[in-house]
């Protein structure tokens, strides 16, 4: 059975800890895909939902001081009953309290994947590096700030953009479907941290395979999306995105896939 149908049989749980924009569409981004949300944000039951999940999403979208803390439980509770962690870093270039805290959240949690823009990736390992709110310096190197990053925070990183970077086990893969329109909406690239954390396997170790598909999937669903909003605009396309997530299939990632190994 392939990875999608195997997501679809199973509705492998998802604990996500993301940002207050866009837990909604998150959620309902994940069913329509076929996996199980839950937004729990709560270090009290952190042990009972996080040992049935497949995986933990922590999106720092809305960070604020009094959520520090939780954060970093829920994610070292993750780490103690074995359920990986994906870290989306949100606008982290964007102020120095941002990069103190991933800073001490990468030294204190083991993370599996992280999933940033170019511009945040590179806010991770460059402290000079700095951004505008969430949007990314399209003229950066994503190559080479892949493998740097991956050199020095030793997991899987997801570098997304006009072309989405994937590296893992010093494999690279540059993946060229996607649509302008899901810059458009609020939450787009946060769903997709939550999509791959749904495609990970617990227990198996970190696949750039599942990576690649997961990535592809979504964006192939919004191009899908993209050509049915025809004329439209960006809140037409943000629902027809969970219907294209509802109606994708593995052969339809196959057909369409664009996809190269890079050195």
């Amino acid at each position: 059975m392939n990875s999608l149908d195997n997501l679809r049989v199973n509705n492998p749980l998802v604990i996500c800890y993301t940002n207050d924009v866009v837990k909604n569409f998150t959620a309902n981004g994940l069913l329509s895909l076929g996996a199980s949300p839950a937004m729990s944000q709560a270090p009290e039951e952190a042990t009972d939902m996080l040992t049935p999940a497949n995986a933990l999403l922590i999106n720092i979208g809305t960070l604020t001081k009094d959520r520090e803390k939780d954060i970093l439980t829920i994610a070292k509770t993750a780490n103690a009953v074995g359920t990986p962690v994906v870290f989306d870093p949100v606008a982290v270039g964007a102020s120095q309290y941002r990069k103190d805290f991933c800073k001490t959240f990468l030294q204190e949690v083991k993370v599996s994947v992280i999933k940033g823009n170019a511009s945040e990736i590179l806010a991770l390992i460059n402290s000079d590096a700095k951004m505008k709110g969430t949007d990314s310096d399209q003229n950066l190197n994503t190559i080479e700030i892949a493998k740097e990053a991956y050199k020095r925070l030793k997991c899987a990183i997801v570098i997304t953009g006009r072309e989405d970077i994937v590296i893992q086990d010093n494999q690279i893969y540059k993946l060229n479907n996607g649509s302008p329109l899901l810059a458009k909406v609020t939450g787009a690239g946060c769903l997709l941290g939550a999509v791959i954390a749904s495609f990970i396997q617990k227990n198996e170790k970190i696949s750039i395979n599942y990576l690649v598909e997961a990535i592809s999937i979504y964006n192939i669903a919004a191009e899908k999306a993209e050509l049915h909003a025809k004329h439209e605009g960006p809140g037409t396309f943000m629902t027809l995105l969970l219907d294209a997530l509802y109606h994708m299939t593995y052969d339809d990632y196959l057909n369409q896939s664009d996809q190269q190994e890079v050195q």
